[in-house]
């Protein structure tokens, strides 16, 4: 795949950066990569379930372990898209995802992070999530960026995932250096103290981030489902960051409901680990 090549253009303040909010320049000072004539853009299908129109925050769920009925459930559960490590889970998934092509909802994009990605590309993931040099970009590539080193190597991209180690200042200066045209994902610890990931998610949107990943949000117990009810509903509804959501039956229908709590949730995985 022939690697695009275009000139990265730095851009130092808000006057020259010529970005326009609401009709005032940029306020905050950010080094910004110029958006490029020939980016390479992640495909429709992961792109649109990614970055939506509506500026609403994607939710994207790490799978460690699941079969084919909770495959199903977090597609009705609207989860954005499914991500993986394990290369079993990933073939698992994309063969239960096809089964609701032409449904509503439709089939979950299958992100895929672990080393086998040329594997994981055969057995039909939508994306791999791969390092600078792992491979050339192309559309079903998403760069995980850990500096700007990092991002100016492939600054002709459309996709980038960043990690946030619960401290946002460590990477606003990447994430703001990113083409606001751009699918950007930010992956954060799940299940923390004060569910203070939905906080932190509300926060990296207003740095231009578009999609959450919430990292082992489903793991293979009890609380898998109720737990991408939370993330689900507190990204995507205009609601607090507390557990909205009890006495979920986990049905195979995947329809939940409950009764709204105006305290935080305690997880009981967090409190076995502990």
């Amino acid at each position: 795949m022939r690697l695009i090549q275009s000139a990265t253009l730095l851009l130092l303040t808000p006057t020259v950066l010529g970005f326009v909010i609401h009709g005032a320049a940029r306020s905050r000072y950010a080094l910004r990569i110029a958006e490029v004539s020939e980016q390479v853009r992640l495909n429709d299908h992961v792109a649109s379930a990614l970055k939506k129109p509506s500026k609403t925050l994607a939710v994207v769920l790490e799978v460690l372990s699941v079969d084919e009925s909770r495959s199903m459930q977090l597609r009705k559960l609207k989860a954005n898209a499914l991500v993986t490590s394990d290369i079993d889970v990933a073939k698992l998934c994309v063969n239960e995802q096809a089964t609701a092509k032409g449904n509503f909802p439709g089939p979950c994009p299958v992100l895929y992070t672990g080393s086998d990605f040329q594997e994981a590309r055969a057995a039909g993931v939508d994306s791999v999530v791969v390092s600078p040099g792992d491979c050339e970009p192309g559309a079903d590539v998403i760069y995980r960026v850990k500096s700007l080193e990092e991002l100016h190597r492939v600054s002709d991209h459309g996709a980038f995932w960043v990690d946030v180690d619960n401290e946002l200042s460590s990477v606003q200066t990447l994430i703001e250096a990113i083409p606001d045209s751009a699918v950007v994902l930010a992956s954060l610890q799940s299940m923390q103290e004060n569910n203070n990931e939905i906080k932190l998610a509300r926060e990296l949107k207003s740095l231009g981030v578009s999609a959450i990943v919430f990292q082992k949000a489903v793991v293979g117990d009890g609380e898998d489902l109720e737990y991408a009810s939370f993330a689900v509903d507190s990204i995507t509804k205009k609601k607090s960051s507390t557990f909205n959501m009890t006495g979920l039956t986990g049905s195979t229908n995947g329809h939940f409901g409950g009764v709204a709590s105006s305290q935080p949730r305690t997880w009981l995985r967090v409190t076995r680990r502990t």
